[in-house]
């Protein structure tokens, strides 16, 4: 992946605390950056130098002078883009939609065919799916369950914690786990995890930071960077729109696979609908 703006936010959970300074910088100031030799750039963050090149090692560069190229060529796109008071509606609009665009942009960078086909093929070979979810990852493993109802699979999802917890202690490895966690830290989430593994249970995950606990524990985790606007300090971020699109993707892909019994599923699935109206 070349977006050193995704590479940071996709470790930023894992950094040091010396280390986030860096990202901090990296971030608010990438114009400066660009132009800094490494004893420039640790003097300007109060660190080692030796930390910088620790730095540019665990977001998986090969060192400064790689990090110096990243900064570059995208030192205008690690600057954080703001929204003021100030902004009329149509400047609103402009900066809203990049956000996302420019999330979905760099997630599909994060996509591996590999993981997907994996994915594809825990869900098609488990004789039951549950989706697991928390806080503001509810509403992603709420829509992933709605929409994979219209499959030919067997799902389920409780949006009560104690309930996700109950089902995930009775799963075992014919089952498969669904687990959408913004920061892959959430001690709840992990205790779901933890349990699940213990029992066996192939998880899919889809998180926003790289090398958390939730990814150790996943056997497919995919990754969705968060792209941020910020008004007065307080973040606006756009991931629910690359997870719902990720969904979107394993779903289609899933039902692609199994062609006619999707087609007979759905026939099915209509007919039921038809009641609601």
């Amino acid at each position: 992946m070349n977006d050193l703006k995704s590479l940071i936010q996709l470790n930023y959970l894992s950094f040091t605390k010396k280390e986030k300074l860096i990202a901090d910088y990296l971030l608010d100031h990438a114009d400066k950056a660009s132009q800094m030799t490494i004893s420039e750039l640790a003097s300007t963050c109060n660190v080692a130098e030796s930390t910088i090149f620790l730095f540019a090692k665990k977001i998986k560069l090969s060192g400064f002078k790689e990090l110096t190229v990243m900064l570059a060529n995208n030192h205008k796109n690690l600057l954080q883009e703001d929204t003021s008071e100030n902004d009329d509606t149509q400047t609103i609009i402009k900066k809203v939609f990049n956000s996302n665009i420019r999330a979905l942009e760099n997630t599909s960078k994060l996509i591996n065919l590999e993981d997907l086909n994996k994915a594809v093929k825990l869900f098609n070979n488990s004789k039951k799916i549950v989706f697991f979810g928390l806080g503001g990852s509810t509403p992603i493993a709420l829509d992933a369950y709605h929409k994979f109802l219209r499959s030919p699979l067997d799902v389920e999802f409780n949006l009560e914690y104690h309930m996700q917890l109950l089902k995930a202690g009775k799963l075992d490895q014919q089952s498969c786990a669904f687990i959408v966690s913004h920061s892959g830290k959430n001690p709840d989430i992990l205790r779901l995890a933890e349990l699940l593994k213990k029992n066996n249970v192939p998880i899919i995950s889809i998180t926003s930071f790289d090398n958390t606990p939730l990814v150790a524990f996943s056997d497919v985790a995919f990754l969705t960077p968060t792209e941020e606007l910020d008004y007065k300090n307080a973040g606006i971020y756009t991931r629910r729109v690359s997870q719902l699109v990720l969904v979107d993707l394993l779903f289609t892909l899933v039902i692609s696979s199994k062609t006619e019994e999707t087609i007979a599923y759905l026939e099915q699935f209509r007919h039921a609908l038809h009641y609601t109206k």
